[in-house]
């Protein structure tokens, strides 16, 4: 009986206006929504069934915990949705790009893999903090790369890891986009567009020949317009757009074709590396 008593008087305290205040104080964070806004992820095919719910989740790229210090570590918040579609849902449409927000989370920050984590509780509004919005500046607004062979690159609006500019492909003005998770690895992005675009023509083989490889055949057989001729491998080469190229980190980039409406509009899309050389080719989109 005593161990009871000792228990309850424990939860007594916990469950006390000022603990639980105390508690709400520690599970607020005020923080500013990266360029993207939230997402949701579905549940695993796996785990798919009549009761599965996809997860809303929106990334802060500064945030602050009550009044505490300002963190510039991604904070990803989760939250299960409702059962129709993400898109709709209440949940996602509180969180713009670039807006700062006040919520309450379920216990506290914790980690998923390598980077602050925290479950949704409870929407508390807009917010107005200055030194938030001025450490997330740089975040998204990065400032321009400027290579000395490649010109300069902007940062995307939306995508601010990733920098957009311009080459010349085969004689041609193409779109060119280095993509790294730090700034201190886009040089290495720079020097493989060089790279590539060096032996533009040996790529462009490449990446059409396996382009042909995995959809020739598709298009003939599902994509082909009924009483449509069909095009020699050539003619359906010939169709396909100069790519617009993306650099990651480590040698990898990726070429994105337009079909000539091949496939309805879909993007082709092609993957490689310097190392490996052209890896695949698939529709997108």
């Amino acid at each position: 009986m005593k161990k009871l008593a000792v228990l309850f008087a424990a939860l007594g305290s916990l469950l006390s206006p000022s603990a639980a205040a105390e508690n709400d104080r520690s599970s607020i964070v005020t923080g500013v929504v990266d360029a993207m806004g939230p997402s949701a992820i579905g549940p695993l095919t796996s785990q798919a069934g009549p009761n599965a719910r996809w997860i809303g989740a929106v990334t802060l790229v500064a945030w602050r915990s009550d009044d505490g210090p300002v963190e510039v570590s991604p904070l990803r918040i989760e939250h299960p949705l409702g059962h129709g579609l993400p898109s709709s849902d209440p949940w996602m449409a509180s969180f713009r790009p670039r807006m700062v927000v006040k919520i309450r989370i379920a216990g506290e920050i914790g980690k998923k893999g390598l980077w602050p984590f925290a479950k949704f509780a409870e929407y508390l509004g807009e917010a107005d903090d200055a030194e938030l919005m001025k450490a997330a500046d740089p975040i998204l607004n990065p400032p321009d790369f400027v290579d000395a062979d490649l010109g300069r690159f902007v940062a995307d609006r939306h995508l601010p890891d990733s920098f957009n500019g311009t080459a010349t492909w085969l004689g041609k003005p193409v779109d060119l986009t280095l993509s790294a998770e730090s700034r201190d690895a886009l040089p290495d992005c720079a020097a493989t567009a060089q790279i590539l675009l060096k032996d533009a023509l040996r790529w462009q083989a490449e990446a059409e020949k396996k382009i042909v490889e995995n959809l020739y055949q598709l298009w003939v057989d599902e994509w082909r317009p009924e009483g449509t001729p069909i095009l020699s491998q050539a003619a359906f080469r010939a169709r396909l757009t100069m790519p617009a190229i993306t650099i990651y980190e480590g040698g990898a980039f990726e070429m994105e074709f337009g079909d000539g409406d091949l496939f309805a509009g879909h993007w082709i899309l092609v993957p490689g590396s310097l190392e490996e050389g052209i890896e695949d080719a698939g529709l997108a989109g």
